[in-house]
């Protein structure tokens, strides 16, 4: 290393030495990230190596290094602009999509979404079961009459009506074995 060199990294060792610590706080009292005011004072300081090497003479040291900060500290600030810019979007997206499943749950009815299906099954159901069966359980289900009032207006036995009300339900048990949660409490299952 020439003479020349050496008085040159001396003076920069210096000069790191001298200014560093306020170069950080100087970076900090804009970005107030103590971590990416040293990154960005670590920056000046390259700069100032790299115009001392490229034959720069810097008289003026502290300015300069400070010249530098500000600039890195602007465009340090604008990113996190345009970041929280973005973060803003993507919260307000991600609100508008919270928003909605709410309010799809909200307006979801368990039971009138399997409706059709459950009318079917229980249609179908009872249709293969007979015309008594059929009949018996749709008086006593769907209009509330007694088993007496059943045996009376079909003319047959309330062991008859028994019968026909537990042959039904247990083929209704197993058809809509998938949706008894839903229509259980409905028909008695």
């Amino acid at each position: 290393m020439s003479p020349v060199e050496k008085k040159s990294n001396l003076i920069f060792e210096e000069n790191y030495a001298r200014y560093y610590k306020r170069c950080v706080l100087f970076a900090k009292s804009y970005v107030f990230d103590y971590t990416a005011a040293e990154s960005i004072a670590a920056e000046a300081m390259s700069v100032y190596w790299e115009r001392r090497a490229a034959g720069e003479e810097i008289e003026m040291v502290l300015p300069f290094l400070f010249s530098v900060i500000r600039n890195k500290s602007l465009c340090f600030l604008k990113h996190q602009k345009v970041a929280l810019r973005a973060r803003d979007e993507i919260g307000g997206a991600m609100r508008d999509e919270l928003q909605f499943r709410i309010d799809t749950l909200e307006s979801c009815d368990p039971h009138a979404l399997f409706e059709g299906d459950v009318r079917k099954i229980l249609h179908d159901t009872l249709g293969s079961l007979g015309d008594k069966t059929d009949k018996v359980f749709s008086l006593s289900r769907f209009k509330g009459l007694s088993n007496r009032e059943i045996a009376a207006e079909l003319g047959i036995t309330e062991k008859a009506v028994e019968y026909h009300i537990t042959k039904a339900l247990k083929a209704l048990r197993a058809a809509l074995k998938d949706y008894l949660p839903l229509v259980g409490i409905f028909l008695g299952l």
